[in-house]
């Protein structure tokens, strides 16, 4: 009776051993977090000023508008829990990164609270942009540049170089003056500053106009009437159309837009975009990973 009830608190107390042992062993990776919703830049671990990020946004759209070869999305996060690969390739996965068939996605992460970077890339991008050459973008230009605390100006030259990897180039293989490299990014960041107050400026007079020609056009006529989805069409339609073959009366434009949506209400028609995210995949463990 002794024995068999030694035996069943050993049994019990090994049983709670593992069970210790399991959960204290295994770290889960963070929820992944959603896409951004405009641009490709998220930054959770909000390392990078308004500006910087629309900055290195503007980038991205400009390189991916530019070259088919590579598309790029930034992430930062203060945790990434578990292996920063395993996560990278999670968050690339489902943010879809890149063009759907190409496998042309990049996506580069750093992980503030354990001081980790990773450039994950899809399997048809290794082509170009290999997984030493993804090393040395890391070792070259993210470590020193984190060390730092250099955020901007090192993803901003990391982006670079991957766009020239992957359109076949090489960077100028030469030390960083981080500090001309920070006046540099100062500078377009100011620059894309008044961009954006301009274009807020001017969106808000479109909108205006818009607006008004939606309130006449219902003064005439009392019964006729525009849902929230269709007034927002017309005020992107109105934004993007200004010339003199505008149709700048909504009782005509509506029943062309019903006809014909992606043609009235704005939305460009060129297949060429400047989003990184397309439906790519491809994410097989390919990249490189680094401290600082």
């Amino acid at each position: 009776m002794t024995i068999s009830r030694s035996a069943g608190g050993a049994a019990a107390t090994l049983s709670m051993l593992l069970l210790v042992l399991t959960g204290c062993g295994s770290s889960e990776p963070s929820t992944v977090p959603e896409r951004p919703a405009g641009g490709t830049v998220l930054d959770v671990a909000d390392v990078l000023t308004t500006a910087e990020e629309e900055s290195l946004n503007a980038l991205i759209e400009e390189r991916n508008s530019s070259t088919s070869g590579a598309r790029v999305a930034v992430l930062t996060v203060e945790n990434a829990g578990g292996s920063i690969e395993d996560y990278s390739r999670s968050v690339a996965t489902e943010w879809e990164v890149g063009d759907a068939g190409a496998d042309n996605g990049v996506l580069v992460v750093a992980d503030t609270a354990e001081r980790e970077l990773r450039i994950e890339t899809a399997d048809g991008v290794r082509e170009q942009f290999s997984d030493d050459e993804a090393a040395a973008v890391i070792e070259d230009v993210l470590e020193p540049a984190f060390a730092d605390e250099q955020y901007a100006e090192g993803l901003t030259e990391a982006v670079e170089q991957i766009y020239l990897y992957a359109d076949g180039q090489e960077p100028v293989q030469e030390p960083f003056n981080w500090a001309v490299l920070a006046w540099v990014v100062g500078v377009a960041s100011a620059v894309v500053g008044l961009i954006i107050y301009f274009f807020s400026v001017d969106s808000r007079r479109r909108r205006r106009v818009a607006d008004d020609e939606i309130r006449e056009a219902e003064e005439k006529d009392p019964t006729f009437r525009l849902t929230e989805e269709q007034r927002k069409a017309y005020r992107k339609y109105r934004y993007s159309k200004r010339g003199d073959d505008a149709v700048n009366y909504p009782p005509t434009w509506l029943p062309l837009y019903i006809a014909n949506p992606a043609l009235y209400s704005g939305s460009s028609t060129s297949t060429q975009s400047g989003s990184s995210f397309g439906g790519g995949g491809g994410f097989t463990g390919g990249g490189a990973s680094g401290r600082y």
